[in-house]
């Protein structure tokens, strides 16, 4: 049997003393129960706080650009565009990453998980896209042609590195032990997409015209973290609902259409360099992401939920 010191709080690690706090199944110090078992009623509030507060960051860059910085060029416009391609995903990682109420996944798994999909997305989507299909060659001769490449090339191939970092990091460990687990996870290895993508679009173009670059990479690390957090929902499911086989690959082609088609929208600016009108191109491709972010809030609030009606 157990003695007193072999039971730890979740979140701290600190050792308790009998009687314990406990909520789905784990045991809490008086500091975290308190913290975690309080009425989440602000969840929707943070929900809405950070996408106005991540359109208040886009809409402020885009004026400093327009009215004070001005057109910037060279050494200036590279640095600037590298930070708007790393900040996005940052604030959106801290984010997600604190939707995690029941016991938060140790930094050190969500940094091998992020780094993983970095690595992955720097050189297999890259090369697959750029040298192997070479899309950006023949995609866009016609509307299907260039949507069904973003779907089954681009969509396809950073839906599958996001399900390889999560799978082979943390999906088989101790640390896989809920369903949000599963979303967490998901969303951190798209952001790991994201960062790379956003990197390149930069590298690509000599930096962005900061008004719609920094839109285009907010939207780009929310979408492909949404898409992400929606295939490790599905994958965590299949976990512990023990779903039938086709479950995850349907999840696998739910993401990957959703993807696909977000980058098809946004397809317009990275292919002409910023050098078009990308707006309207942004504000379908915006939608999209939002969507899918709005799906995917549900999805972490109602696991949250389960969980705990599963352990009183």
């Amino acid at each position: 049997m157990s003695n007193d010191r072999d039971i730890k709080c979740c979140v701290c690690h600190q050792p308790l003393s009998a009687p314990y706090k406990t909520l789905g199944g784990r045991a809490y110090c008086d500091r975290h129960y308190a913290m975690v078992n309080k009425p989440h009623t602000g969840f929707w509030r943070a929900t809405v706080i950070q996408i106005i507060g991540m359109a208040a960051l886009s809409a402020l860059v885009a004026f400093l650009a327009d009215t004070v910085l001005g057109p910037l060029t060279g050494t200036g416009l590279l640095v600037a565009g590298v930070l708007l391609a790393l900040i996005p995903s940052a604030l959106w990682l801290s984010f997600f990453y604190q939707q995690d109420r029941l016991e938060p996944e140790p930094k050190h798994q969500i940094a091998a998980v992020f780094i993983l999909a970095a690595l992955l997305a720097d050189v297999f989507l890259r090369r697959i896209t750029s040298e192997w299909f070479r899309v950006s060659e023949w995609a866009s001769a016609d509307t299907l042609t260039s949507l069904l490449a973003s779907i089954l090339i681009i969509a396809a191939t950073s839906q599958l590195i996001i399900y390889l970092a999560v799978r082979l990091i943390v999906y088989d460990t101790d640390e896989f032990d809920e369903r949000m687990d599963g979303i967490i996870y998901g969303t951190v290895a798209g952001l790991g997409v994201a960062t790379v993508s956003n990197l390149y679009f930069v590298l690509a173009n000599d930096g962005v015209a900061l008004g719609p670059g920094v839109v285009q990479t907010v939207t780009t690390a929310l979408a492909e973290a949404s898409f992400g957090g929606l295939l490790g929902w599905f994958m965590a499911e299949a976990k512990f609902e023990h779903k039938p086989a086709w479950w995850v690959p349907a999840g696998f082609g739910l993401a990957t259409l959703a993807n696909g088609l977000f980058s098809w929208l946004i397809g317009e600016v990275g292919a002409a360099g910023l050098r078009v009108d990308p707006w309207r191109s942004l504000a379908l491709g915006i939608a999209v992401a939002l969507g899918a972010f709005l799906l995917l809030a549900l999805l972490m609030r109602r696991t949250t939920e389960v969980t705990l009606r599963r352990f009183p």
